[in-house]
């Protein structure tokens, strides 16, 4: 071990570590406890790390049915903090000096509204060189992380960590059982996310020659003037991924750009002035509709206050706001106060 890894084990590392890990989630007992007596706990997790006992503790698995059905993993409290020092201080820095710029998700100064504003400027450009006429190819990766090869994820790592950075990286990754796998509850396999598809994303951007393009996480898009184009890079996608242990879900389409793309809970228009409009999906809306009345009526019963019905509706405007969603917002303001009116 060298000074270099006290930069990822060492006190200072792990106590900002922990700072990062308890915001938004000083509610849970567990956390709250481990911070009360934070100065004790992070210096018993640097010692176990600097003589070798340190070991990942159990996690626990939960299911999710928003936006989609998936089981997460939840880590303890303790080696979140590790695993946040770890990725920070060396997993992310050495793994992101691949990634292209459209890589979009989980990083840094990115997430959904990069992504977004960078699919805003995507059709921009492809507008004032090509028009309004144009075709999408939509991609997304069946079952991403529950289909996702260890051994893939392992060369990935590899390939462009340190050694004793790639062994840290290792243990955490031999802690999931099988050759195929991972759940997402981790930040490293967040990381192992939006890494294991870098290499097709340099392919699709320097093999086939595609301009526009950008990917956020296992969803990615191809735009061109060229139908034709778009079904042999489709091929050529299928193939290249089918080799890595990967395939293409049912989802994946290619259509016209006068539809709209549908994408991270937006619809994008293109108008005929080039101007893009971000409209939210009427899923999310009838969606929102539905929690609302679920809410409403738990707190008239007494099981919620409406301090805490108002803040998950503030939440979900916050999002719908990303988009040219006034008129819809009006009309759901009407509706949720008329919630509060009914018996």
């Amino acid at each position: 071990m060298n000074n270099e890894h006290l930069e990822v084990i060492g006190y200072e590392a792990l106590y900002r570590s922990m700072m990062k890990c308890k915001k938004g989630v000083m509610w849970k007992d567990s956390t709250a406890h481990f911070c009360l007596n934070g100065l004790t706990e992070v210096m018993k997790l640097e010692q176990s790390l600097m003589d070798g006992t340190y070991k990942e503790r159990p996690g626990r698995t939960f299911t999710v049915y928003e936006p989609k059905k998936r089981d997460i993993l939840s880590i303890s409290f303790r080696d979140r903090i590790y695993q946040r020092s770890l990725n920070d201080n060396a997993v992310y820095p050495m793994m992101a000096k691949s990634f292209i710029y459209d890589n979009c998700a989980c990083q840094k100064g990115k997430g959904t509204d990069f992504a977004m504003n960078r699919l805003n400027a995507h059709l921009q450009q492809y507008y004032r060189k090509c028009g309004k006429d144009g075709w999408v190819l939509q991609c997304d990766i069946k079952g991403y992380y529950p289909n996702m090869p260890h051994e893939v994820a392992k060369k990935k790592f590899a390939k462009h960590l340190d050694e004793w950075t790639f062994a840290e990286v290792e243990k955490i990754l031999n802690s999931f059982e099988g050759e195929v796998g991972f759940n997402p509850g981790s930040q490293l396999i967040q990381i192992a996310g939006i890494s294991v598809l870098d290499e097709m994303d340099h392919f699709v951007k320097e093999k086939l020659r595609v301009r526009h393009y950008l990917r956020y996480m296992d969803d990615f898009l191809l735009i061109s003037d060229d139908k034709e184009f778009l079904r042999s890079c489709l091929e050529n996608i299928k193939e290249y991924l089918k080799e890595r242990g990967f395939e293409l879900n049912e989802k994946t389409s290619l259509y016209r750009i006068s539809q709209g793309i549908k994408f991270l809970g937006f619809r994008f228009i293109l108008t005929d002035t080039g101007k893009v409009i971000r409209l939210i999906k009427t899923e999310s809306v009838k969606r929102e509709r539905r929690k609302l009345r679920k809410l409403v009526r738990l707190a008239k019963k007494g099981k919620l206050t409406r301090e805490k019905v108002d803040q998950c509706y503030e939440s979900y405007k916050a999002h719908a706001r990303r988009g040219n969603t006034w008129k819809m917002l009006n009309r759901l303001d009407k509706f949720y106060e008329s919630l509060w009116k009914e018996d």
